[in-house]
């Protein structure tokens, strides 16, 4: 993306807080800017819209939000964390309240950059930033402004607003209507309104960025939002207002169902993206991958992102900058190299993720646990569902050449090299590790040996087409139920699963699972889970399902592989006969109560402010 950001010292200001004497635009003098300088033409303008981009979650950098080395995906089933100083520590107990205000996912710490404030202030930020464009620009108060000009301007606020919204109510519920730039002056003791009003706000602002914004941009300025974003966003926030967590008021939280008149609004939206994107997005090209180039969905070797990446962050230009992030969040030691806390900070996947991927027999794809698989303990990675071979990278796997071009093997087998280093750094060895490392977004030569960390260019995807079809088979699941297609949408919940799962050489769901709404959920959420490994999904789905209670009873678990003796004389590591035994991981336990389903919101503001109410439990 082709921009300048223009240095502005923004004193950050949450939601009770906007009441506050300090003026969100706080120039430094030392660039003499103020805010009629960056309100005076197109240019300044969109330098200052431009910090909505800047503030993203960067879901691959090594402390993007305040992650410190670990994703949330750790606070899900689907990740463990085995650094010593991981936020899931804080997080996984589920006593938030202690220690809440500062930690990444929950907290309202502020900051001015995406890997200084919290996910929560970052949003608030971004907001204040959109209202300040939208006041101006909609008041024509930019000077020589082409029409042009105005609605790139506009479309992008409207968006940017919307998202950042999305973000604050998927994480603490129906939030005040944000909708102006308050200042000292104004009544900031705001009404928290309902979840469904909150969506049907930001939903607002989405209609009005579809409208204007272009389906693709020119090369100059990739990577900013277009009209298929703004679609996605519209789709996947009315499937969350759609969910059982979202049906909940303020005052209580319960478990309750979907909401049918939201699921068919999701189902309709889902349908119109689908239809563009068939009809070929206006030229933008969005479209499924298919499997042999499935893993360049997720790296890709230009600098433009994957045709299925419908709302990402790009961070054209920045490869050199990714090995941090990739050697924190995905390499084991001896691959990422250094004995600090950055070289044993990796986060990997859980048995429970595992044990999600189906096996393969005959013509058929099967559970784990279903006799008709075929699935044996004790050769557990043969015949799976081919993403689990892209996505996770198993005890012995070749993966990678070191400084001498020979193979490198993955080594978190017992007595392993890289077991070894595990279990006694001083960084790692007080947490358990799940004996899998995630294969998602890396590639062999990402690695202390060959250092060729820069040859693709790995963006943070938020929306992918794949998630749309998803989105659409819950939702018309839950609106009319596995099989109808009352609207004549072409296309029914079981069909579009079956999309999803073909286009990687997966058979059709089994029949058996189609027969009502109730047992096809759990199938779709299966289907989601292996799909979106990874992709910071898991964690939210298990909120607003309300299901998180129920997942985490089951222990999270890992493998240990006990190699035969004399292993370590063997140089092919892939062809050891390992004997699996399967762990719970008692480092990686959660703590999850019914409050925990919303986070809590500031202390301060819920005290200072009369109708400002915390949320329950807190």
């Amino acid at each position: 993306m082709k921009t300048k950001f223009y240095k502005i010292v923004m004193v950050f200001v949450l939601i009770g807080a906007i009441s506050s004497c300090e003026d969100y635009l706080d120039i430094n003098p030392d660039f003499g800017v103020s805010e009629e300088d960056i309100f005076s033409g197109f240019e300044s303008t969109r330098g200052y819209l431009d910090n909505c981009y800047e503030l993203l979650l960067d879901i691959h950098h090594w402390r993007s939000q305040r992650l410190n080395r670990t994703s949330i995906n750790a606070l899900s089933d689907e990740g463990g964390s085995p650094f010593n100083g991981n936020i899931a520590t804080i997080l996984n107990p589920g006593s938030w309240y202690n220690r809440w205000e500062g930690v990444s996912e929950i907290g309202w710490g502020a900051g001015v950059n995406y890997d200084q404030g919290t996910a929560l202030a970052n949003a608030q930020y971004s907001i204040r930033v959109t209202n300040k464009v939208l006041e101006r620009v909609e008041n024509d108060l930019v000077p020589n402004l082409t029409e042009e000009q105005k609605n790139q301007l506009l479309g992008q606020a409207y968006f940017f607003r919307a998202w950042y919204y999305f973000q604050m109510i998927q994480r603490g519920g129906g939030m005040p209507i944000l909708d102006k730039a308050y200042s000292s002056d104004d009544d900031t003791d705001l009404y928290r309104v309902s979840y469904s009003e909150s969506t049907e706000w930001l939903l607002t602002d989405l209609d009005k960025a579809i409208a204007i914004l272009p389906d693709r941009w020119d090369n100059a300025e990739f990577g900013r939002v277009t009209k298929g974003a703004a679609m996605a966003v519209k789709s996947m926030a009315t499937l969350y207002a759609a969910s059982p967590l979202m049906q909940n008021n303020i005052q209580v939280t319960q478990y309750l169902d979907y909401s049918k008149e939201w699921s068919e609004r999701a189902a309709e939206y889902a349908h119109d993206l689908i239809a563009y994107i068939d009809a070929g997005s206006g030229g933008a090209g969005f479209r499924l991958m298919n499997k042999d180039e499935y893993k360049n969905i997720f790296y890709t070797d230009g600098i433009q992102a994957s045709p299925e990446s419908l709302w990402f962050r790009l961070d054209a230009g920045k490869r050199s900058s990714q090995s941090r992030g990739l050697r924190c969040n995905y390499l084991p030691q001896y691959f990422s190299g250094g004995t600090g806390n950055d070289a044993t900070a990796y986060s990997n996947p859980t048995q429970n993720i595992v044990d999600m991927y189906e096996v393969i027999n005959g013509d058929e794809a099967y559970d784990i646990d279903d006799s008709r698989s075929g699935y044996d303990p004790q050769n557990p990675y043969a015949n799976r569902d081919p993403r689990f071979y892209n996505n996770v990278i198993v005890p012995g796997e070749e993966w990678g050449v070191n400084a001498s071009g020979s193979p490198i093997y993955q080594e978190l087998y017992v007595d392993g090299r890289d077991y070894r280093i595990q279990t006694t750094s001083n960084y790692t060895r007080n947490r358990m590790l799940s004996g899998y490392m995630c294969k998602k977004y890396i590639w062999p030569e990402a690695n202390n040996f060959t250092r060729l960390y820069d040859i693709y260019a790995l963006n943070s995807i938020y929306i992918r087409v794949a998630q749309v079809y998803l989105d659409y088979a819950e939702a018309m699941n839950e609106a009319y139920g596995p099989n109808a297609d009352p609207k004549g949408y072409g296309l029914t919940a079981v069909q579009a699963i079956n999309i999803i799962r073909n286009r990687v050489g997966m058979p059709n769901v089994l029949s058996e699972y189609t027969t009502s709404a109730s047992i096809f959920r759990d199938r779709i959420r299966k289907e989601r889970a292996v799909e979106l490994m990874w992709e910071n999904h898991r964690w939210h789905d298990l909120r607003r399902w309300m299901i998180a209670e129920d997942v985490f009873k089951e222990p999270i678990r890992g493998v240990r592989a006990i190699p035969p003796a004399g292993h370590s004389s063997i140089a092919d590591k892939s062809t050891l006969d390992f004997t699996y035994e399967y762990i719970d991981l008692t480092s990686e336990q959660r703590g999850f109560e019914l409050r925990n389903y919303w986070y809590p919101l500031h202390q301060d503001d819920v005290q200072d402010l009369y109708n400002f109410q915390q949320n329950p439990g807190w």
